[in-house]
């Protein structure tokens, strides 16, 4: 039964709030986890949050959560858990009008192929910073080059031994074929994404 930790960063300050992004880290040196293993995948996720804020409404908060849990891939089942100490939350740095709604989309491709399909997962990040946006409605060139950077950055950060990739989730509630895989490529499109739970 393969264990993954899974870093929770939390969203708070605006029209449907609270929200949050799961992140999810597994290592491949040994079995079991460690405080330092946490604290490593921890460092990760704040490094992408406190990235993120550069495109983020002012009055939007992002911040990792202290608690990291240790869950069990084919299941989804919780074991156990770490306290850590991540970076302190912080507002974004965008000022004026913004959609709470709309923002960016991250797509994680993996080597992974579960069920005859490609395992592929998705980050979004929303809301965006109304200057985030073009004229048009599309994401601004400029943001879609950086949320690229700070995507490959978490991708390919060798802050601890733990790596960043994609959980697939068992495909119900009693099965045991959930799995873990490394993300391998990233990609934003140009074009905002919706998000209607704020649980994605």
């Amino acid at each position: 039964m393969p264990e993954i930790l899974r870093v929770k960063i939390n969203w708070t300050g605006f029209i449907g709030a609270p929200g949050y992004t799961n992140l999810y880290f597994s290592e491949f040196v040994s079995e079991g986890y460690t405080q330092a293993m946490a604290d490593g995948a921890v460092l990760k996720a704040s490094t992408f949050a406190t990235q993120l804020r550069d495109y983020l409404p002012a009055s939007v908060t992002v911040g990792v959560d202290p608690t990291v849990e240790i869950i069990q891939s084919d299941t989804g089942d919780l074991v156990g858990f770490f306290s850590t100490t991540p970076a302190a939350a912080g507002p974004g740095a965008l000022t004026g009008t913004y959609s709470a709604a709309s923002g960016a989309c991250i797509s994680w491709g993996t080597n992974g192929v579960r069920n005859g399909r490609r395992v592929r997962g998705r980050t979004f990040v929303v809301p965006l910073g109304g200057t985030a946006y073009e004229n048009n409605g599309t994401l601004a060139p400029a943001a879609v080059s950086a949320l690229t950077s700070y995507a490959n950055a978490l991708k390919n950060s060798t802050a601890g031994p733990s790596d960043f990739g994609i959980w697939a989730r068992p495909t119900t509630p009693t099965a045991t074929d959930g799995a873990w895989y490394a993300a391998e490529t990233v990609s934003v499109k140009d074009k905002a994404a919706v998000l209607r739970s704020r649980r994605d």
